[in-house]
C-alpha cells in the first residue's frame, strides 16, 4: 500500500508541479502572471486543505476513507484537464486559463486531502520505532521515482499538440 499509494500520489504531484505550467503556457498561451497565479492558488489550497482535512481525519479516525475517496476523486479531477480541451480552446484562451487554474485547485484539494493530510499520517500510524525509518525512507524515494517515470514516460510526446495533452491526462487520470 505504501509503494502503490505513495507512488500514485507522487506521479500526480509531478504532473501538477512540472507539467501544468507547460500545459497552460503551450495550450492557452498563459503569461508568467497567469502561471504565478495558478501556482499561488494551488499552494494556498494545498496548505489549507492539509491543515483542515488533517485535523478532521485525526478527529474522525477515518484516514482510509479520506485516502480512498481522495485518490479516486484526484484521478477524476485530473481527467478534467482533458475535457477543458474539447471546447474551451476554440472558445477562448482566457477561459482555458481560468478553467485550468480552477481544476488545478480542485485537484490540489483532493490530492492534499488524500496524500498530504492522510496518507503521510497513516504511514506514521502504521509504523513503530523499528519500522518507521524504513517507511520514511521508502516514502522519500518515491518523488524521485515518479519524476523518472513521468519524464521517461512522456518524453516522446509532442507537447505542442493538444492530442498529446489529452493522452497524458487520460493516462494519469485513469492510473
Amino acid at each position: 500500500a505504501l509503494i502503490l499509494l505513495g507512488l500514485t500520489g507522487q506521479i500526480a504531484w509531478t504532473i501538477e508541479n512540472m507539467y501544468l505550467n507547460v500545459f497552460i503556457y503551450k495550450v492557452f498561451k498563459a503569461s508568467a502572471s497567469d502561471i504565478s497565479l495558478m501556482v499561488a492558488a494551488s499552494a494556498i489550497v494545498a496548505t489549507l486543505t492539509t491543515w483542515i482535512i488533517g485535523g478532521i481525519s485525526d478527529y474522525l479516525g477515518k484516514r482510509k476513507y479520506f485516502i480512498s475517496f481522495g485518490y479516486l476523486l484526484w484521478g477524476i479531477s485530473i481527467l478534467g484537464f482533458r475535457y477543458i480541451l474539447q471546447d474551451t480552446y476554440l472558445a477562448s484562451l482566457s477561459l482555458g486559463i481560468q478553467l485550468t487554474i480552477l481544476i488545478d485547485c480542485i485537484m490540489t484539494f483532493f490530492g492534499s486531502s488524500a496524500n498530504d493530510a492522510c496518507l503521510n499520517a497513516w504511514l506514521t500510524d502504521r509504523g513503530n520505532e523499528s519500522t518507521r525509518g524504513t517507511i520514511e525512507g521508502v516514502n522519500a524515494v518515491l518523488p524521485i521515482l515518479s519524476m523518472i517515470l513521468v519524464f521517461g514516460g512522456f518524453m516522446s510526446f509532442n507537447l505542442d499538440l493538444i492530442e498529446s495533452w489529452k493522452t497524458i491526462f487520460l493516462i494519469i487520470g485513469l492510473s
